[in-house]
């Protein structure tokens, strides 16, 4: 049974000092076995899983760069978290997929890919704000998936019954995603399957982009932990990705996560609006998971 310190009122006599040093032992332990338990940003922590030296983005206004400096890491230095924003609150868990798993996911999309749609006023429709072409994939659909899913739910600490199924995207030849909010305006609306309203939004990048080519996730209301540094321009980022107050480049298994809503998913957050540039060159495929403030389906 654990002991239990409590501090005395009055001076300690020198006895008492074996049962202190145990207990901030144990505290210690505690800490390290339950930190992962902890729900990352929340308290203004940034969990790093991968070692004890902190890493962040070297180029002002960017997240999750790629190539050299400590956002664009190799992905044998172990998966952390990176904190891009909060306003909205937006995080990147670096090495969240392995590349085993993208390709999977990938693999699984292919054969049903079609022309991406938005949620219409009576049902889904093709609209030119979304260009690229996408997937749906079934909860469970096979071991993978469901093992993705639920370390979404660990990661997020939302409930796995929250998610909507994933979907699976492929940006080729200038397709893009205009900005817009993954929240409906009608708070009562749910989308096609129940649930409230959407609660938070996670990206995964299933491919890598050449830096020159585009395919940057834009966050153009966001406040950058550093306001001095807000401009990208210069840094080898698309035109697009230029405009925008926080662009996070694809890298293959990282995911962003950002929250549409407030903490207690009642008021949307209007600074989470985002866009998916334009992929000018190669292929950008992710899979995106959107969760809901109530369970969904």
């Amino acid at each position: 049974m654990r002991q239990r310190c409590v501090g005395p009122k009055a001076a300690l006599s020198l006895a008492l000092v074996p049962l202190l040093l145990s207990c901030r032992h144990q505290t210690l332990a505690l800490e390290e076995t339950e930190g992962e338990e902890l729900l990352v940003g929340w308290k203004g922590e940034t969990y790093n899983a991968g070692g004890s030296h902190a890493r962040s983005s070297t180029v002002p206004g960017d997240a999750g760069g790629g190539g050299d400096g400590p956002s664009g890491g190799a992905a044998d230095e172990g998966p952390w978290v990176e904190t891009v924003s909060w306003v909205p609150r937006a995080f990147i868990f670096h090495g969240f997929l392995t590349h085993a798993e993208c390709d999977h996911l990938i693999g699984l999309a292919l054969p049903k890919l079609e022309r991406s749609m938005v949620v219409g006023d009576q049902r889904d429709e093709v609209d030119p704000i979304r260009t690229s072409y996408s997937a749906s994939i079934g909860y469970n659909e096979t071991g993978i998936v469901a093992d993705i899913e639920d370390r979404i739910a660990r990661s997020t600490h939302l409930p796995r019954n929250h998610q909507e199924p994933m979907e699976v995207l492929r940006y080729v030849n200038g397709q893009k995603y205009d900005a817009h909010w993954d929240w409906f305006e009608d708070k009562d609306d749910s989308g096609s399957g129940g649930g409230g309203n959407r609660m938070a939004t996670v990206l995964m990048y299933l491919s890598d982009v050449d830096p020159a080519a585009g395919g940057e996730t834009a966050l153009p209301l966001a406040m950058p932990l550093d306001l001095k540094a807000q401009s990208v321009k210069g840094h080898g980022y698309s035109e697009c990705a230029a405009k925008m107050g926080i662009s996070v480049r694809p890298r293959k298994g990282d995911m962003l996560l950002f929250w549409d809503m407030d903490p207690g998913g009642r008021e949307p957050d209007r600074h989470a609006l985002h866009a998916s540039c334009p992929t000018t060159s190669g292929t950008k495929w992710t899979a995106t998971k959107w969760i809901h403030n109530r369970p969904y389906g």
